[in-house]
């Protein structure tokens, strides 16, 4: 046991400053790369345009704790083949991810994309099993690999945003995996999940307002396919380390531990199709962006919505441990903490959006006046040099 904590602290600190490094490398030459967010031109992030090649140190880290796990330990069965399936769908995503960045790709060849890799997760026998109707349930599949991939993108407009609520889901994984999972041994997927936790902070330290780098479609799609594998096997299936869980467990476990992309891409989606626009389309109108209307500072929403993240997470844990039998009451409670945490959240989004919508308005009554005030000191300037 106390070599196993050993090798994951010195896992942890590696990565992190692998992560860093990469990271200071690709911002210094990102202006030689041209890789640059093309959705700034229509604003979907706060900042000013900033290199999107942050996502190449998670992906790089993955491979890198792969090969080094498969060089020294005995890897076969099943595990290989389960992993194998994760490493050709998270290089997937992070190719769609790398050609969007560079060639802001059309919606329906990403959504293609995104489709190919629930399938490939299910040819690998890695689906979602709930209802026992195979069709119904690789329906399911689908529909939730798409689902993520797509909530972490759009989650991606903040600094330290995306970062922060993806260590959140991380470490609920990790603490589920080493309570339940794999006890004080070390196996394949407990390896890498340590170290993106730790290419998560050495980003962080260049992401974090005011940030430097993004990590860019290249990263979040990566870790939408990552996270996507990661809900499957865990809290869909959660049946399979809580033999005591029911359905009910296994639909709740998952919306609570992915509760902030979640309600974000909800929120979006119903806001935008309910003003007749496309939910396709990038803008400021996300739950983040209509928090710091609020007036919360960008700092605080990514650290308000990390910790909103890790309670649900470890709520989920707590249940796994210490609920014996999941009784109609257990799935109560938590369908009333799913809806009062949409319900309160749904309420500030809402403010917020009026409120920036007030406060935009102000900015371009501002910004017109101003024009017009340049337009008539320059006409004034004309006049006098004529009359001179």
């Amino acid at each position: 046991m106390k070599d196993s904590i050993t090798l994951g602290t010195f896992l942890l600190i590696a990565s992190g400053l692998f992560s860093f490094t990469v990271n200071k490398i690709l911002y210094k030459f990102s202006r030689k790369l041209r890789a640059y967010s093309q959705r700034n031109e229509n604003g979907a992030r706060w900042a000013t345009s900033k290199p999107t090649i942050g996502g190449i140190s998670f992906f790089m880290t993955f491979v890198l704790a792969s090969l080094g796990f498969y060089m020294t330990q005995d890897i076969g069965g099943e595990q290989a083949k389960e992993f194998l399936g994760l490493f050709i769908v998270v290089t997937l995503g992070f190719l769609i991810g790398l050609q969007d960045d560079a060639y802001n790709t059309r919606p329906l060849l990403k959504f293609m994309g995104q489709v190919i890799c629930a399938v490939i997760l299910i040819i690998f026998g890695i689906h979602i099993n709930l209802t026992g109707v195979s069709g119904l349930d690789y329906f399911l599949t689908v529909f939730w690999v798409v689902g993520i991939m797509n909530s972490i993108n759009l989650l991606d407009n903040m600094d330290g945003v995306t970062a922060t609520v993806s260590l959140t889901i991380c470490t609920s994984t990790l603490v589920l995996m080493g309570l339940h999972q794999v006890g004080s041994e070390f196996n394949l997927l407990l390896f890498t999940m340590i170290a993106l936790i730790g290419s998560f902070l050495g980003f962080l330290m260049m992401n974090w307002k005011p940030s430097k780098i993004y990590m860019g479609d290249t990263g979040s799609q990566f870790l939408g396919a990552f996270f996507a594998f990661i809900g499957i096997k865990f809290f869909w299936n959660i049946h399979e380390i809580n033999p005591s869980a029911n359905g009910s467990m296994s639909i709740i476990s998952p919306i609570m531990v992915f509760l902030v992309p979640l309600m974000d891409t909800s929120f979006v989606v119903i806001s935008r199709l309910s003003k007749g626009n496309s939910p396709f389309v990038g803008g400021k109108d996300h739950l983040t962006h209509n928090l710091n209307y609020l007036g919360v500072p960008e700092g605080w929403v990514a650290i308000i919505l990390g910790l909103v993240g890790l309670v649900s997470g470890f709520l989920v844990i707590f249940s796994v441990r210490y609920v014996a039998f999941w009784s109609l009451n257990h799935t109560l409670l938590f369908v009333f903490y799913v809806v009062i945490s949409f319900g309160i959240f749904f309420s500030l989004f809402k403010r917020g959006e009026h409120l920036g919508y007030v406060i935009q308005r102000f900015h371009r009554t501002l910004n017109r006046h101003a024009k017009e005030k340049q337009k008539a000191i320059s006409k004034s300037q004309v006049k006098e040099k004529q009359h001179s």
